[in-house]
C-alpha cells in the first residue's frame, strides 16, 4: 500500500466513527405524560462510546450536571434552561441530576457501552440518597436497567 492510500485509509478510519455516532434527546421535563413530574424521560438511556445526548430543559429551571462518571470521563454541568449536546466518549455508567430539583429525585442514568464502573456508580447513590426525598425509587429503577 502506497503512501498516500494509507494516509486516505487512515483518515477514513478516523472519521467512519463520527459518521456512525447517533444523536440521542433526554427532555427535562416539569411535567410527563401520565403524570409524572420533575423527571428526565428517557430516565435511563443506554448509548453507544461516541453517541450525543442532546439534553432539552422544558422551561428555564432545568439543567443537567453529572454527579458520577467513569474514572476517565468529562464532567458536565449544563447552564439553566440551555439545550447542550455532550458526546459521551468514555465508556461506563453515568448518574446526573437536575441542580435544582435534585431533592425531588430528577436524576438520570446514562449508560455508555460496557457498564465498567456501575459499583462506583450504585455507591455514590447510596451516600447522595438521604438528600433525595421523592422519587428515590424511581433512580432505584433505572441503576437496575443497567446490564
Amino acid at each position: 500500500m502506497n503512501v498516500k492510500n494509507l494516509f486516505i485509509f487512515a483518515i477514513s478510519f478516523v472519521f467512519s466513527s463520527a459518521v456512525f455516532a447517533k444523536n440521542h434527546q433526554v427532555k427535562l421535563l416539569t411535567m410527563a405524560d401520565g403524570g409524572q413530574s420533575m423527571m428526565m424521560s428517557p430516565g435511563f438511556i443506554k448509548i453507544d462510546k461516541g453517541d450525543t445526548i442532546t439534553f432539552i430543559p422544558s422551561d428555564a429551571t432545568h439543567n443537567a450536571e453529572s454527579i458520577a462518571l467513569p474514572n476517565n470521563a468529562t464532567a458536565f454541568n449544563s447552564a439553566m434552561g440551555t439545550e447542550v449536546t455532550i458526546t459521551f466518549s468514555a465508556e461506563g455508567v453515568y448518574l446526573y441530576k437536575c441542580t435544582p430539583h435534585f431533592a425531588l429525585g430528577m436524576l438520570g442514568v446514562i449508560q455508555v457501552g460496557a457498564p465498567n464502573n456501575l459499583e462506583q456508580v450504585k455507591n455514590k447513590w447510596q451516600q447522595i440518597k438521604s438528600g433525595v426525598v421523592m422519587n428515590q425509587e424511581r433512580v432505584e429503577q433505572y441503576l437496575a436497567q443497567v446490564k
